[in-house]
């Protein structure tokens, strides 16, 4: 495992770890050289320059090559609602241009030199490791906020539609895909099962801590109004379209993948994780979300007092 050792790690058994930076081609490429890999799975490439730099670097010397993209590439709105890997590549972020740059360096070297690449697009992952989500991101205050039954916002009055994947299931694939001949060039969607919209996201969350859920919706232009820039990128580029996608092609060729984690039970292996290793942050770290949601609970009171 190669990666800068910033963070404890979660894996058990024999694990030779490389601490580098990835970005830092001449470190990396001394790090692995004279090495010759069955298999590498890559999540840390983002740009097409380093995806060229994997390519010259692992030509020859690695038997399958795995890059994890991500369904940003697709954009939004989705032309067709599951989308599958037929959906036009429009991304609207940064983050969906970079992973298309990417993908397009690792096809094209697939197509002209043989470089045996498969490519994952996933979609919201989610378990152990990291906070659960919301329109903010992965959000630790979430938990705390939910615990005291404050307000949990969501987009287009909670109707857009999200998948979640718990990690381990998604993981199946990755490494399910391996050697397997069929995949090679080819792009495929991994995504969980249960599609759900983003009130019965929250809800069924909520539930499954414990706790009633204290829902608000507001419209995605009240939210981004009100929120600052630079908290509300995943909400403006990502969340305020349906995410719903299909991963019937991976399930043909790699039937390893298979979605097993029902959305509540990954949440408790989540909260459980984050209570151990007490990354919740408190319930006021996100000021601007109290704000907001008392500006909506007025807005929906006079609403209701117009229709009266």
């Amino acid at each position: 495992m190669f990666n800068r050792g910033k963070t404890p790690s979660r894996l058990n058994g024999d694990l030779e770890c490389i601490a580098g930076d990835r970005q830092d081609f001449e470190v990396f490429q001394r790090a692995i050289a004279g090495t010759e890999f069955d298999a590498v799975i890559d999540m840390i490439t983002f740009d097409p320059r380093t995806a060229a730099h994997a390519v010259e670097v692992f030509q020859d010397r690695v038997q399958h090559y795995v890059f994890c993209s991500t369904v940003c590439v697709y954009g939004g709105p989705l032309a067709s609602i599951p989308a599958d890997e037929h959906e036009p590549l429009r991304p609207v972020s940064d983050y969906g241009r970079g992973k298309r740059d990417a993908e397009h360096v690792f096809l094209t070297a697939w197509q002209q030199s043989s470089f045996p690449v498969t490519i994952f697009r996933p979609a919201h992952c989610y378990g152990p490791g990291a906070p659960l989500l919301d329109i903010w991101g992965y959000n630790a205050s979430l938990v705390a906020r939910i615990r005291a039954g404050l307000p949990i916002l969501v987009p287009g009055d909670g109707h857009g539609l999200w998948q979640p994947g718990y990690i381990d299931d998604v993981a199946k694939g990755f490494v399910g895909a391996l050697g397997t001949e069929r995949t090679l060039g080819r792009a495929y969607n991994i995504v969980g099962d249960e599609i759900m919209d983003w009130r019965a996201f929250h809800e069924r969350m909520a539930r499954a801590i414990g706790c009633e859920p204290n829902i608000l919706g507001l419209t995605t232009e009240q939210l981004l109004a009100g929120a600052p820039p630079d908290k509300s990128a995943m909400l403006r580029e990502i969340f305020q379209y349906h995410g719903a996608y299909s991963s019937a092609a991976l399930k043909t060729d790699v039937p390893e993948f298979a979605d097993r984690v029902s959305w509540e039970e990954g949440v408790r292996r989540t909260v459980a994780w984050m209570d151990e290793a007490k990354v919740h942050a408190p319930v006021d770290a996100m000021p601007w979300v109290d704000e907001l949601a008392g500006k909506g609970k007025a807005f929906l009171a006079s609403l209701s007092q117009t229709r009266e």
